[in-house]
């Protein structure tokens, strides 16, 4: 085993100018036990000279597997003839010395270097660490995006030397980064990871040592003092005063703007005369008009968000007042505020319209929790003694909120875990005391924002924020008459989330930490009362109060775990342990008469009254603080914030549960989940959302539209009004303008057997096979099942991408968003998806020709919400399971056909869309394409031949004849 020395430079000193060597490999595999070393790159430096270089090939002993040819470039061959890693690890270790080691994720490095017997104890540099915190607006932090960032030269990547180049320039990049940041966020940092071994730490020492002209800030006093960002930007506008009578608008005017050389298109290279645009362009005008409500269907490539925004532009400056644009997602949101808007705008001004850029006045709104809370930011990071998680993510809040004017999670790249961080510092209802927050109004993100949003003519918000306020009342938005649902197939969705709740375990213990003695509010008292220049008598009074309170949250720990445990009880008996599946159990009047609810209702009253005797100690406790004579002593005040936020939170945590278990409203439906991780989570949604929405905001609205790709169900909006409560407004469907009868084929296997029939899973992966090797990726594969999707990768996936095609899973290979960018980087490619890739996919040109549908999309029948909505109709398949599963199989068949020059096969594997009665709703929802039947071994021939492909050899071969050799047989 071998040893590089300890760097001389120690722990306590990083000279920038010290000679680094930035290391990296190339591996067989990412398991530094199992997998192998195969390239080795090393830059010597100091400053920005290169002092020297070191770069091998090794002999891995093994074939490569094929994503690691496809990544790198290097073949068998050429390491067939490299030298073992044995042959080269004294010159290796040598070149590094005892010189500091930099590299990017540099950890992986190490720990193959470790795995080949090189113990390495320098000092080491990771780019990537100090990235993230610097950089944590970044949407990813690889060497590619790092070298975009800083317009660093970077051509040849994923080979060893050219990387470890990369990484060199980038730690210089960083390092002169890092000397532009704040005396007070660099002494800042240093106060937080005061207690810690990070590795850039002395870097920031010596920093914080130059710019205090040698004289340190983190002390006591930088410890009290509150980190509030300066306020960028007005606070507000003045609010829009309606015009008295209303302006209609001209909507044979409006029309010429879209018409062949009309005004939009002389301003915008590329747009295109689409009649569909301008049709549901005049109906959305005529309802803005006449004060009525619309439902509007726009098919794939109709341009809806165009057809709906010109006339609300116009009619919100014509009228001075606001018109406020819904959307489900944030990303289109924001695509439609920075992307579709201010085009349309730019259009408008070039003409000389009056509603122009500079007129128009736009507003982002979102929910509470995307905006963060200076008051609980500055709490948590006044905490001692935090794991090194939390304090690395106060230091990425703490780099961003010395440049964020909104104070947005949006301007974040939250990653893992760190969205459970930042319900613990973002803006939330329970948590909000603006009546004793010192933050308020002025250095509030949350207000500023809502104040922008007053004068705007058009407010564009998410389904989230936009049912929030109706549940609420209002107060949130705006006040408005006016509004625009875009991707409203998920409206109903988003209002039984937002018209219910859940309460999680993990929320009750929570709950119970605020009374810890590490970092809640009560921990803040205890550290204000020790410093404080009360008297004697009355710390000691008050110090009783906190120790009661203290010991009255303590005994209420075993009951919450009491209550937990017996719901957790019930579930196991009533639906049985399914190893790594959710498992859900709806609250019945069946189940609420089983014995083991009475246990359960039992634990929960136990609970209850130990949280009602919580609530009683803290109305105590605060009451003899307003009384204290240094009342008006700001770290009191914050004090009494934090106590007012938590004893909300315990009311209302009291009031949801008792809703959920003891006193459930007759129009509710009440279950548990428990996720297959073990976490147990309380739920409550109204068992209709139409009624609801009707009722808070289809009465209550001048003017609502509706608008999607996917709402109607054969031809028909019925089921979609009625599930919103908005039957009587007006219909319109505006068929897609693409030609799909000569762009899309659906094949249909007659010979595929049933879904719950033995053999099915290997039909489709037998299926799938064949698909891709004829077309040599290309193709989306859509599940239902998360597990049938694993099971479906399991085996495909080593056989594919033996021949060169690479095989992503959504969930294996991660997150949606990450194998759809991949997918999109590689054309031989197979993505395999469950439900969040069932729409968002928007893929032109062949990278996507082939779309196949394994299963038709039912609901899970047993789903607690799905069962009890199912009882509200006569015929519950065919009025509501079956209109649910076309319209997301609308969403799903949607993902192919994105442009004009598109064509593409659709592949439906599931047998009963040719034998049950209801297959023809939904292929008689579908545009008119070109349908054929056909046999599964037919089925890459069909593809081909549809796509104007040419048959490669390999597509006709069995599957036994190409897979003789496996990627990691060895020579």
């Amino acid at each position: 085993m071998l040893r590089v020395p300890q760097s001389v430079w120690g722990i306590w000193e990083l000279d920038v100018n010290q000679t680094c060597v930035s290391l990296d490999l190339e591996t067989s595999g990412l398991d530094p036990d199992n997998d192998r070393i195969i390239e080795v790159g090393a830059v010597k430096f100091r400053g920005g000279t290169v002092l020297g270089t070191f770069h091998t090939l090794v002999n891995p002993g093994c074939m490569l597997p094929n994503r690691v040819r496809l990544l790198t470039g290097i073949t068998d061959d050429e390491l067939q003839v490299a030298p073992p890693f044995s042959a080269v690890v004294d010159e290796l270790v040598s070149f590094i010395g005892d010189h500091s080691i930099v590299g990017q994720n540099v950890q992986f490095d190490l720990g193959f270097l470790s795995s080949h017997g090189v113990i390495v104890s320098n000092n080491v540099y990771d780019v990537y660490d100090l990235a993230t915190i610097l950089l944590p607006h970044l949407d990813e932090y690889s060497l590619p995006a790092l070298a975009r960032q800083f317009d660093i030269s970077y051509p040849v990547q994923h080979r060893a030397l050219e990387d470890a180049f990369a990484a060199k320039d980038i730690f210089r990049a960083l390092l002169e980064y890092v000397d532009k940041l704040d005396l007070s966020v660099i002494a800042e940092i240093n106060r937080l990871t005061m207690a810690s071994d990070w590795p850039w730490r002395p870097l920031f020492l010596e920093l914080e040592t130059g710019k205090a002209g040698g004289v340190s800030l983190w002390d006591r006093q930088a410890w009290e003092a509150d980190c509030v960002p300066e306020a960028k930007g007005s606070v507000g506008r003045e609010p829009l005063v309606p015009e008295a009578v209303l302006k209609p608008l001209d909507v044979d005017w409006l029309a010429g703007f879209l018409e062949e050389g009309g005004v939009v298109s002389k301003a915008l290279p590329g747009f295109e005369y689409r009649p569909g645009q301008v049709l549901m362009m005049r109906h959305v005008a005529g309802a803005l008009n006449e004060g009525r409500h619309l439902v509007v269907e726009a098919g794939t490539g109709t341009g809806k968000s165009i057809a709906y925004l010109l006339p609300a532009v116009i009619f919100a400056v014509q009228n001075n007042a606001p018109v406020v644009v819904s959307t489900n997602t944030i990303n289109l949101q924001e695509q439609l505020v920075t992307k579709d808007l201010p085009e349309l705008l730019k259009a408008l001004s070039s003409a000389g319209e009056p509603a122009g850029a500079a007129a128009v006045k736009v507003a982002q709104l979102k929910g509470r929790n995307n905006y963060l809370c200076l008051r609980r930011w500055n709490s948590w990071r006044k905490t001692l003694g935090l794991p090194w998680e939390e304090t690395r993510f106060l230091l990425r809040l703490l780099v961003w909120l010395s440049r964020t004017s909104s104070g947005d999670r949006a301007e974040l790249n939250l990653a893992g875990n760190e969205t459970g961080l930042w319900n613990r510092v973002c803006a939330s209802e329970d948590n909000c005391v603006p009546e004793r927050c010192s933050y308020y109004p002025g250095g509030c993100f949350l207000y500023r924002a809502r104040r922008q949003a007053v004068g705007a003519h058009l407010v564009a918000v998410n389904h989230a924020l936009l049912v929030s306020d109706l549940a609420r009342g209002g107060g949130i938005l705006p006040d408005y008459g006016h509004l625009i649902v875009d991707e409203a197939h998920h409206l109903e969705e988003e209002a039984t989330e937002q018209f219910g709740y859940r309460v999680g375990d993990r929320d009750i213990y929570s709950l119970l930490e605020h009374f810890g003695d590490r970092g809640g509010f009560l921990f803040h008292l205890s550290s204000y009362l020790r410093t404080s220049s009360l008297a004697a008598s009355r710390r000691r009074d008050v110090g009783r109060e906190v120790e009661e309170l203290t010991e009255r949250a303590k005994r209420a720990r075993p009951f919450a775990e009491r209550f937990v445990g017996d719901v957790v009880r019930l579930v196991d008996f009533q639906v049985g342990a399914q190893g790594e599946y959710e498992r859900a159990l709806r609250f019945s009047q069946e189940v609420r008469r089983h014995r083991l609810w009475s246990e359960v209702q039992s634990s929960w009253e136990g609970l209850d009254d130990q949280l009602a005797g919580v609530e009683i100690g803290m109305a105590e406790l605060q009451a003899t603080l307003e009384g204290l004579p240094s009342r008006s002593d700001s770290e009191l005040n914050n004090c009494l914030a934090e106590m007012a936020s938590v004893r909300q939170q315990v009311s209302g945590l009291r009031a949801r549960l008792s809703s959920i278990v003891a006193d459930p409203a007759g129009d509710s439906i009440c279950w548990a989940r428990i996720t297959w991780q073990g976490e147990l989570y309380l739920h409550s949604a109204p068992l209709s959302v139409g009624r609801m929405l009707d009722n808070v905001l289809f009465s209550r609205k001048d003017c609502v539209v509706l608008t999607s790709a996917t709402l109607s169900v054969g031809g028909d909006l019925s089921y979609i009004k009625k599930s919103l409560g908005v039957e009587g407004a007006q219909g319109l469907i505006v068929d897609a303008p693409f030609d799909y009868a000569k762009s899309t084929l659906i094949l249909l296997p007659e010979d595929i057997v049933a879904p719950e029939k033995p053999g099915y899973q290997e039909a489709v992966e037998q299926a799938l096979l064949g698909v891709c090797r004829a077309t040599r990726g290309c193709t989306l594969a859509l599940f239902t099942s998360h597990a049938a999707l694993r099971a479906t990768y399991a085996s495909v996936q080593p056989v594919l991408e033996g021949e060169g095609i690479l095989v992503l899973g959504q969930g294996i290979d991660g997150s949606p968003k990450r194998v759809l960018n991949t997918f999109k980087a590689n054309r031989n490619a197979l993505l395999m998806g469950a439900a969040a890739l069932w729409e968002g996919v928007d893929i032109v040109g062949e990278g996507l020709s082939v779309l196949v549908i394994v299963r038709l999309p039912f609901g899970v029948p047993t789903d607690p919400v799905t069962a009890a909505r199912s009882e509200l109709f006569d015929d519950s398949f065919n009025q509501y399971l079956l209109p649910q599963a076309v319209l997301r199989f609308k969403q799903g068949f949607g993902r192919l056909i994105r442009s004009w020059s598109d064509r593409g096969v659709v592949l439906i594997l599931d047998k009963r869309l040719q034998t049950k009665a209801y297959g023809d709703a939904f292929l008689q929802s579908l545009p008119r394409c070109t349908v054929k039947t056909t046999r599964l071994p037919q089925v890459p021939e069909e593809v081909l031949g549809w796509l104007g492909w040419s048959v490669p050899a390999d597509s006709r071969a069995s599957h036994s004849e190409q897979t003789k050799t496996r990627p990691q047989d060895c020579w």
